[in-house]
């Protein structure tokens, strides 16, 4: 029996369509639909998101930046606004698949999807970004860091729909650059994904972030603070590299081994901090 198709038009349309067992909610439906032609996932009622004008729109806040879980992930990359207020969102927005997916995947359907290898999860991570879920208990927020449980899994509960992702404003001097590492076709999932944010003062550390995806059962974010106030150099990206080996847990599969995305993670860590180090100016893709 196919399952019953709902287009509602309102968030509390959606919420509503969305009681009961067996309705799923489909944004772009890049993956959605690929898990349910190979018989991984079975729904006995589909609510698109594609008509809820409640998930749309980038907007500039006074304490930061809000995008729509039904914001395409093409137009997070052409977003004059996104590019200037967080550049590394906006670059990894437009290396994600290729031209087709980025067109109608969405925001919400890539963070609910939560695939550990993805490339927004780390650089959001990095960001500090909280998203907003609505269900039938009410709102509530959720910082990145608590939305990813595991591959493929979220804390959000049943009937519960991401509506938007905030950004906090980017302090001032903060450098960010997201790296992935595809050795096969740029259109496939990285190897390992690394999200670097950098601040700091008279030469040394204020804040370092950094966001992983692909080398454990969700994407991580460290910030070793035994690193601030350390001077900028070869020393310090060595230090912070060997943090995210360590704090890695990779599988080993087709991409490579567990010891060799390591080495990876250690590789692509140092190299993108570097590149920072040696950026001239502030906040860079």
């Amino acid at each position: 029996m196919e399952a019953e198709f709902l287009a509602p038009e309102t968030v509390e349309e959606a919420l509503e369509a969305l009681r009961g067992d067996g309705a799923l909610a489909l944004g772009g439906g890049t993956q959605v639909g690929i898990l349910i032609r190979h018989g991984l996932l079975a729904a006995e009622r589909l609510v698109w998101l594609g008509r809820v004008e409640g998930l749309r729109g980038i907007a500039s806040l006074d304490d930061g930046l809000e995008i729509g879980a039904g914001v395409t992930l093409a137009e997070i990359a052409d977003s004059a606004l996104v590019r200037d207020r967080h550049p590394m969102l906006a670059a990894a927005a437009a290396r994600v698949g290729n031209p087709r997916v980025r067109a109608v995947a969405t925001l919400g359907g890539h963070l609910a999807h939560a695939d550990p290898r993805q490339d927004l999860p780390p650089v959001l991570l990095a960001l500090d970004a909280v998203a907003t879920a609505r269900g039938p208990r009410g709102e509530r927020q959720i910082p990145l860091t608590d939305l990813f449980l595991g591959p493929f899994d979220t804390c959000l509960a049943e009937g519960e729909l991401l509506t938007r992702v905030r950004i906090p404003v980017a302090p001032p001097g903060r450098r960010s650059r997201y790296t992935r590492f595809t050795p096969g076709s740029e259109a496939d999932y990285p190897t390992v994904g690394v999200a670097a944010r950098l601040e700091l003062e008279d030469g040394a550390v204020r804040r370092l972030v950094l966001g992983l995806g692909g080398v454990a059962g969700q994407p991580l974010r460290l910030e070793p603070s035994e690193l601030v106030g350390q001077p900028s150099g070869p020393e310090l990206f060595d230090a912070a590299a060997e943090a995210a080996v360590r704090a890695s847990d990779p599988t080993s599969d087709q991409r490579g081994s567990a010891g060799y995305k390591r080495a990876m993670v250690r590789l692509w860590a140092r190299r993108t901090l570097a590149a920072l180090a040696a950026a001239d100016g502030a906040d860079r893709g």
